[in-house]
């Protein structure tokens, strides 16, 4: 068993998103002769806050389907169950490590729950060895992976790739940042979040007060 943490890494997301959405947005209202003052190419301090004045109205009047135009993709390492959590948004596209086609000959990666003491981490490191040790016979006796997959345990690592657009991002961000959700996706989310915030931060800040407690 070899316990490893789990990882959010932005891989690719919307360039100029902010700059783009308004472009874009503003073909509703045909008021493109206002992307931009004196300046000309409207990256001017008082274009950039009047840009976020005018995406921050679509927001709040819930025109959410500009935002659908950028998206971002993820690489997300975590266990097999926050997986399992996170291919229910419909909206997103993924691509996930299959234990159909991989063996796990070496120590079994696993993302450790979030224990409250060391008695309740010792059960679990019990019960995750008997499973990689049932997993490791089977295979040994010719089984094959996909098979001998349904021992494995939930907590088992899985790379996943995960691309959605900014309104399904915002989407998942106010459940999975919510107190009700679990606490590895939480985490999970946040380090999204926080990577998404800083690509186009006036459609994503406000959700900062859905994790206060974290």
């Amino acid at each position: 068993m070899r316990c490893i943490e789990q990882s959010a890494t932005l891989i690719q997301c919307t360039q100029n998103a902010a700059a783009m959405l308004e472009r874009i947005a503003r073909v509703c209202y045909n008021s493109e002769d206002r992307m931009a003052c004196d300046c000309r190419d409207g990256e001017c301090e008082k274009c950039r806050a009047r840009r976020d004045k005018f995406l921050g109205g679509l927001k709040e009047r819930r025109h959410d389907s500009v935002f659908e135009h950028a998206s971002a993709t993820f690489r997300i390492v975590t266990d097999r169950g926050i997986t399992h959590e996170l291919v229910r948004h419909r909206l997103a596209s993924f691509t996930q490590s299959s234990t159909r086609y991989i063996k796990y000959d070496d120590d079994l990666p696993v993302v450790p729950p979030l224990f409250k003491s060391a008695d309740e981490e010792a059960v679990w490191r019990v019960g995750v060895e008997q499973a990689e040790a049932a997993y490791r016979k089977l295979i040994q006796s010719g089984v094959p992976a996909e098979n001998a997959r349904d021992i494995l345990p939930t907590c088992t690592a899985a790379t996943i790739f995960v691309t959605a657009n900014f309104r399904e991002w915002r989407h998942i961000f106010k459940l999975r940042l919510a107190r009700g959700a679990h606490p590895k996706i939480r985490l999970l989310a946040r380090i999204m979040w926080e990577a998404l915030t800083s690509q186009c931060p006036v459609y994503f800040a406000d959700l900062e007060k859905e994790f206060a407690d974290l």
